[in-house]
């Protein structure tokens, strides 16, 4: 299902249903990772189709090429402002998944951290390993 609909969309469906986690059975498998499955059409176009939205786009350029890591930096503090602009106007409210599967508001951005495994702090090591 992911494979033609997208991350986000399949993630709206099963949110709704309350099966982020699993819900009650979680050996349920909705769509398989078999090649096999895959229509010619679908093998043709797959290193183009985003992920998240499910569609074919055309390649281009990227944004962040030929940008400095100040630039960069500068872009991701803007971007952070912007979220926290629609979180506290009520146009977006993030959330955790809960235990049955579905969605909860969260007071805090803090509370996302909650449950995190914290075997190790993030290096600058770490940092240049990630790229």
């Amino acid at each position: 299902m992911v494979k033609y609909t997208g991350y986000g969309n399949a993630a709206g469906l099963l949110a709704r249903r309350g099966l982020l986690l699993g819900g009650p059975t979680s050996d349920c498998s909705y769509s398989s990772d078999s090649e096999d499955s895959d229509t010619e059409e679908y093998a043709k176009y797959k290193d183009r189709i985003n992920p998240v939205v499910g569609c074919y786009e055309e390649p281009g350029v990227s944004a962040l090429e030929g940008m400095s890591e100040e630039q960069k930096e500068h872009e991701a503090l803007q971007l952070a402002t912007l979220m926290d602009k629609l979180a506290r106007g009520g146009v977006v409210q993030p959330a955790r998944v809960g235990a049955d599967g579905r969605p909860y508001p969260i007071e805090h951005v803090l509370q996302l951290q909650e449950g995190l495994p914290h075997d190790r702090d993030f290096t600058e090591s770490d940092h240049a390993t990630a790229k």
